[in-house]
């Protein structure tokens, strides 16, 4: 079954029941998912993409970013950022400060493998729902916390979102030109390099259960990853103590030799990478870039190379360049609009943009697909993006009160 863009669907995947199967690697795994915005969030959108079962508990009004979006974009009632990082998921609403319920889910956890929860340190504690509590009830829990900057410290109270991290983390001075101001990346990088380092700690407190029996708690931070995310850059500043200065011209690094960069063309712009610039100049039949046969002396010469290089790449398309580039294996690519990558040809051949059923299935939306390709065990849309509260009934049994947890 297929839901016409080439990704499977299963059966029931508008509003599969907690009985249906599930495909995937990980369909043998249950995750309670207390998180919400983006890091905890896209973490378990991976685990349901392989076929975990996903229960999202929500305060009654829903999560924080079923009100709040990136643009205010909206798409059938549903703010963008929540569709983008919330199908394969069952949803519960919960009021996580009323004893029956916080009872209710004790007792559940015994059928889950894993918590998920990206509540401010000690939240979860208050609530009579810490590891702890968990481990009382599942011995072999694995307990999950994302933070922004650790679960003890002088930062724990201070309020932790991506574009603070990349801030704080010294990353928003390795982007942008001389005379920019400190750029940020245009996406939420903290947060979704943390997502994958806690799908990462899942997976692997899952492999040491599987041998010993054990299950452990695990933790994360957008702090720490974001200063994990810079392995190269830090490793050069620690050993040599300064990082080069941003550059007057187009880069688009502070790090690498010509001819590096971003290029202007007659109409519109192209990337070249790292490539020998006797090879470019071959390609672009520029041979005075013989010269500069050496790393020290790409280095040195990084300017002048990239402006003799910017003024012969605007004499002709993009088009034009990359065929002449790649006719040397030159290491380049077209700058891309949305619209040009919607109908690049790779792009297509890897179905990398799906059709995601909302509530019960009658509206859908397009979004970006899963990357992971499994010759046994592939990805699918088990569920589509829940309804607030859609499957309270199902996983509790009973309606649970609709008091806003105000801690949330």
């Amino acid at each position: 079954m297929s839901n016409g863009t080439g990704v499977p669907l299963e059966p029931g995947g508008s509003d599969t029941s907690a009985g249906s199967g599930r495909s995937g690697p990980l369909g043998h795994v249950r995750v309670l998912d207390f998180s919400a915005l983006v890091q905890g969030p896209i973490a378990t959108q991976i685990l349901g993409d392989l076929g975990a079962d996903i229960v999202k508990i929500e305060r009654p009004d829903g999560e924080w970013s079923r009100h709040w979006g990136i643009a205010d974009g909206h798409t059938h009632g549903q703010t963008d950022s929540f569709l983008a990082f919330n199908r394969n998921k069952r949803s519960v609403t919960a009021d996580l400060k009323d004893p029956g319920t916080r009872d209710r889910i004790l007792e559940l956890s015994s059928e889950f493998d894993v918590v998920v929860e990206n509540f401010r340190p000690g939240v979860m504690a208050r609530l009579g729902l810490g590891y702890e509590d968990f481990v009382k009830h599942n011995p072999g829990i694995i307990f999950v916390s994302s933070s922004g900057y650790g679960q003890s410290g002088p930062y724990l109270k201070r309020p932790g979102q991506d574009l603070l991290i990349q801030a704080i983390s010294g990353m928003l001075f390795l982007a942008g030109r001389e005379d920019d101001p400190p750029t940020a990346s245009g996406i939420g990088i903290a947060d979704q390099y943390t997502g994958l380092h806690i799908v990462i700690g899942i997976l692997a407190a899952i492999a040491h259960r599987q041998v010993t029996g054990r299950g452990q708690r695990v933790e994360l931070n957008l702090f720490s990853c974001a200063i994990a995310a810079q392995q190269q850059e830090l490793t050069y500043y620690l050993n040599h103590g300064e990082i080069p200065a941003r550059p007057e011209e187009n880069h688009g690094s502070i790090w690498a030799t010509a001819p590096f960069g971003i290029y202007a063309t007659s109409d519109g712009y192209l990337a070249i990478a790292m490539t020998p610039c006797p090879i470019v100049g071959q390609a672009l039949d520029m041979p005075d870039l013989a010269r500069y046969d050496t790393n020290a002396l790409m280095l040195e010469y990084r300017k002048q190379i990239y402006l003799a290089i910017a003024e012969r790449l605007t004499g002709d398309t993009t088009e034009h360049w990359i065929g002449a580039l790649l006719a040397y294996d030159v290491w380049c690519a077209p700058v891309q609009t949305y619209d040009q990558l919607l109908e690049d040809p790779q792009a297509l051949h890897n179905e990398m943009f799906w059709e995601v059923p909302i509530g019960d299935g009658t509206e859908t939306f397009r979004t970006v697909a899963s990357p992971f390709v499994f010759s046994e065990t592939p990805v699918a849309i088990h569920r589509g993006v829940p309804e607030v509260g859609q499957h309270t009934a199902e996983v509790f049994g009973s309606e649970q009160s609709s008091e806003r947890d105000g801690d949330t």
